[in-house]
């Protein structure tokens, strides 16, 4: 493990070692496998045609910890270890994926009835591979199939496909938001080959999808990324196969029609009390959505160092799992009730986030989030969900007589109307507190 700095960021990368001023991922080969590996440390360069170093190292661990998992025969292994298990083992040997289908050419001074063996390199593969593990296993047989290229494409491959053709594929926060949903059908189905995805597959998915509480809106933003990603994956690589995902019809849900209703004084009242009284991770979640007017995605995906406790405010800002909509980062302060809930929940979780169980550093969750706050808030207020208290936080701004520009600029709505909004600095965090106090004067400990 090593440290990265990439701009004004230091990260921690498994691997990252620097050898006569070059780039390489090293890891060491556990001793019970280095006669069989045939070294006590795997070194490999870093190439900058092969892509970010961060990215390189992250794919190099997973095929070498998914090799030598494989060498002591965990069965256990997902069919994505598998794979990546046996490439690691070609890689060892100087192999990759689809040698097995090149053929050497035969010498010039050689006759057509002259033997000549156009696949002596495969052969002598099968030798060493023989002599190491004697019998041949499912690691060495599915190592020949990577070599001939008979295993299937897995979902996770396909993605890589999907980014490495389209025009925003090296746009961090693209990659971000399509990685969410294309994770989503992961996590459902398992890393899958593409080819074995049906469309009772694809029907289930949505049902599960629509099940969990998300909108027909909301499906249908994870839908189109999946179609696409399917729709560039079979014509890439190319398969034959039909895209399951497309012209899947979606339900219309009444939760959709329902989105843009305010909370009321006194159901934003009951949902606050009961939240502080139950007083969990979830609930603390509601509390800071009842009095900041921030999407859910923008509290969940909180990470500690957002929360300033000295000024009892957030700074809602895009990183590598969560974007945000508008492209300027905001300061966001925190009445009384609402830094009490993120101070307990900063002490308490053992994370870089806030709320480790919907973020981290791989994705940030917010369809489930919302799917159990609803269910939640339902108990108390009817036909209503998490981002109804997003309309509800400019009710009251407009009821405290506060200034458009101060609320959008504490919701992060963007004001595209005058494009002299973007100078200078911004509202104070003591002048937006101010109006942010006056509008929540009338619940609980805001002041």
């Amino acid at each position: 493990m090593s440290t990265l700095k990439v701009g004004s960021i230091t990260l921690i990368v498994n691997g990252y070692t620097i050898n006569n001023g070059l780039p390489y991922f090293q890891k060491a080969v556990p001793a019970a496998l280095r006669q069989r590996i045939g070294k006590a440390t795997i070194k490999i360069p870093l190439k900058p045609e092969n892509g970010n170093v961060v990215v390189q190292c992250h794919r190099l661990e997973q095929q070498y910890s998914s090799l030598f998992k494989a060498m002591k025969f965990d069965s256990n292994l997902t069919p994505s270890q598998d794979k990546q298990a046996a490439m690691a083992l070609l890689a060892t040997y100087g192999f990759k994926q689809g040698d097995g289908l090149i053929e050497e050419h035969r010498p010039s001074h050689l006759s057509s009835t002259d033997p000549f063996d156009s696949t002596a390199h495969i052969s002598a593969l099968q030798d060493e591979l023989e002599e190491r593990f004697g019998a041949r296993n499912n690691l060495t047989d599915a190592a020949f199939k990577v070599l001939d290229n008979k295993l299937p494409v897995l979902l996770s491959e396909a993605f890589a496909v999907y980014l490495e053709n389209h025009n925003k594929g090296q746009d961090k926060e693209f990659q971000s938001s399509q990685f969410q949903h294309w994770n989503k059908l992961i996590l459902l189905l398992g890393d899958i080959g593409i080819e074995s995805v049906t469309r009772e597959l694809a029907r289930s998915y949505r049902d599960a999808r629509l099940s969990a509480g998300l909108s027909s809106a909301s499906v249908s933003r994870e839908l189109n990324t999946i179609r696409a990603v399917f729709n560039k994956a079979i014509r890439e690589i190319p398969l034959n196969m039909r895209n399951p995902f497309e012209s899947l019809q979606i339900p219309q849900t009444i939760k959709f029609e329902n989105e843009r209703i305010s909370f009321t004084r006194e159901e934003i009242q009951i949902l606050v009390n009961s939240a502080k009284q139950q007083d969990d991770d979830k609930r603390r979640i509601v509390i800071t959505l009842a009095l900041t007017g921030a999407r859910l995605a923008e509290i969940v995906g909180l990470r500690k160092k957002d929360l300033d406790l000295q000024n009892q405010a957030i700074t809602i800002a895009p990183h590598a799992t969560r974007s945000i909509k508008t492209n300027n980062s905001r300061v966001v302060p925190l009445l009384p009730i609402a830094f009490e809930a993120l101070q307990k929940q900063h002490e308490e979780s053992k994370s870089d986030y806030l709320f480790p169980s919907y973020a981290d550093s791989s994705s940030t969750n917010s369809d489930s989030a919302s799917a159990a706050l609803n269910k939640w808030a339902k108990k108390f207020v009817s036909m209503k969900s998490m981002h109804c208290f997003r309309h509800s936080f400019r009710d009251q701004m407009r009821e405290a007589m506060c200034p458009e520009s101060i609320s959008k600029e504490i919701g992060g709505w963007a004001s595209t109307h005058d494009v002299s909004v973007q100078y200078g600095q911004g509202y104070s965090l003591d002048l937006k507190r101010q109006w942010l106090s006056k509008a929540y004067e009338w619940i609980g400990k805001a002041k």
